[in-house]
């Protein structure tokens, strides 16, 4: 069966997410504005990709439901793309595929994609095209998708291996490696630019709350207790701000040190 990914909505979004994720990472502005304003153009609320894409993303962000769960959600969600308008998400996506050949890059639709054999088969189960048989068989496949348990795979390790060399060597520099904590805010952030930060912001308040604990704990004497201090009052100050590349880094840099503290470093 074929599948087309140059029309399948989810794969256009997730690959340009990808791209954003690189030009956050090698600190290239130029570009990740231009990859911004592209997903902001043809996936904002009214657009008829966002309500596609909407529906996809029901199917994939469900998991580990009981078959006849997941097979209730597919006809209610196959029922939604019926009254969706397939000339408008024909033409919205044909400007899209236009844009990213002529503004950004068609390597963009070589990215990879985790979940991609997902919203390869939702394509084809969503496809007026896909013979009757074949939706069957599509529709059995993302049921056994939604059914299973979320896996840790290592694509998701692939991904943050690709995306964020660039960043990690820069560390590297100064440290051996990132710390897990540092991976997961940085992963966090780069994934700020498309959900509205909420999920950094979640997990930005716990973390703060964590290093300011683990800060408040240490004792040590003359010089170095000042500066203790001084990371302190900088935790303090990070309180209700937007957290930026500038801050980003700081936090890193503390994160850091907590583990040093932690570890009798």
């Amino acid at each position: 069966m074929n599948h087309n990914k140059r029309r399948n909505t989810a794969f256009l979004y997730e690959a340009l997410v990808r791209e954003l994720t690189k030009s956050v990472v090698s600190k290239d502005e130029k570009r990740k504005s231009a990859i911004m304003a592209v997903i902001k153009e043809f996936f904002n609320s009214g657009s008829a990709l966002k309500k596609e894409l909407n529906l996809y993303k029901e199917i994939t962000e469900t998991r580990g439901v009981n078959r006849k769960a997941a097979e209730k959600i597919i006809g209610y969600v196959r029922k939604e793309r019926e009254r969706l308008d397939t000339k408008k998400i024909f033409e919205e996506q044909t400007k899209l595929i236009n844009k990213i050949h002529n503004s950004l890059n068609e390597e963009i639709l070589s990215n990879f994609v985790p979940n991609y054999k997902a919203l390869a088969s939702i394509y084809q189960m969503f496809s007026p095209k896909t013979k009757i048989k074949n939706k069957v068989l599509m529709e059995n496949v993302v049921i056994d998708y939604m059914s299973s348990a979320p896996q840790q795979v290592n694509e998701e390790k692939r991904v943050n291996n690709a995306t964020m060399r660039i960043f990690s060597s820069k560390f590297n520099n100064h440290y051996n490696g990132l710390l897990e904590e540092q991976r997961t805010l940085l992963s966090k952030y780069i994934s700020s630019f498309t959900d509205n930060g909420l999920d950094l912001k979640i997990y930005l308040n716990d973390e703060l709350g964590r290093i300011k604990e683990a800060v408040s704990k240490t004792s040590f004497e003359g010089e170095l207790q000042e500066k203790i201090n001084k990371v302190f009052t900088i935790i303090e100050s990070f309180k209700g701000e937007l957290i930026n590349e500038d801050m980003l880094k700081q936090i890193m840099k503390i994160q850091q040190l907590v583990s040093e503290i932690e570890n009798n470093d």
